[in-house]
């Protein structure tokens, strides 16, 4: 699949505080890219950068081989924003504001999607914004960035004040983007949502990127969790670092052990015992995050 988006060395200062420092990365065409990390750790200035927003210190952000700042005029149109603090006229209507946001992409004849999706979302759009919950009015920046049927998508914190319900009804709209050829970028700290829709990630730490890889490679490289119960005697002096064991934990009859590296010598030893059950578990991204924040500079 081609790159529709590549983010080439970005630098970023506000005057002596660097935001972001040479962070590279690229998006392919019809995929979900997550940057996680948490806050001020420089997701939205690389997003306010590849939307021109701001202007990168150094290096350069390409949007269909389009540079976003020489060529922006051409790129607006392509992509659908939603802005991490996103916020509208207090007097105006839902579909006011929606109206108002076609009208000025010259796409009206989108407004029948702009009130399906509404109603997907159970949003009233004939309330005033301020008459809105934070949730709701988080659904009319959504509404606003998919109503014109964007070829790209850059989603900054997109599921901040949603319900649970409506989170899922955000992940089945991603889904079903995704697999009409449209490309998403998601910023978030929502972990257990990254983990559910995007295939790639970047791990961004004060300002640099950490880890870039696809979800299953980010497993991978995991500590290894096993949960073990026994039948008879443990040993427990036996389980020791020479094996990779960081960590042992006892719950109940159950022993769950984090081995990093090469588990054949812990398995080995386990094989001493008398097993009664045996069973890896698959660490979530959560689990690998930290693990990653903790490290700083594993790649």
């Amino acid at each position: 699949m081609e790159d529709l988006i590549e983010v080439k060395n970005l630098t970023k200062f506000y005057g002596k505080i660097k935001a972001v420092s040479n962070i590279s990365f690229t998006v392919k065409k019809g995929e979900i890219f997550g940057l996680i990390g948490p806050n001020g750790a420089g997701k939205s200035t690389t997003m306010r950068s590849m939307l021109n927003f701001i202007f990168p210190t150094k290096g350069k952000v390409l949007i269909k081989g389009l540079d976003s700042k020489d060529d922006y005029l051409k790129i607006r149109p392509l992509i659908g924003y939603l802005p991490g603090e996103f916020s509208t006229y207090d007097n105006m209507t839902g579909m006011q504001y929606i109206t108002h946001v076609l009208s000025l992409r010259g796409k009206l004849d989108k407004l029948s999607y702009a009130k399906s999706l509404a109603k997907k979302f159970d949003l009233d759009l004939d309330r005033k914004a301020k008459q809105l919950s934070k949730g709701n009015k988080q659904k009319v920046g959504i509404i606003q960035a998919f109503a014109h049927d964007p070829e790209i998508l850059i989603l900054d914190e997109p599921t901040s004040g949603l319900d649970p319900l409506k989170q899922q009804e955000f992940g089945e709209l991603i889904l079903k983007s995704r697999d009409e050829g449209k490309t998403i970028f998601i910023s978030s700290h929502v972990l257990p949502e990254v983990e559910m829709l995007c295939e790639r990630v970047a791990i961004i730490k004060e300002g640099r990127i950490v880890a870039k890889n696809t979800m299953t490679e980010l497993k991978s490289m995991a500590v290894n969790r096993f949960e073990v119960s026994f039948k008879g005697e443990v040993i427990e002096k036996r389980f020791g670092k020479s094996l990779g064991i960081q960590t042992i934990s006892r719950i109940g009859e159950k022993y769950v052990f984090d081995v990093a590296g090469d588990v054949n010598k812990f398995i080995k030893r386990i094989s001493e015992h008398k097993v009664e059950t045996f069973r890896s578990l698959e660490p979530d991204l959560e689990e690998i995050f930290l693990a990653y924040y903790k490290k700083g500079s594993r790649k």
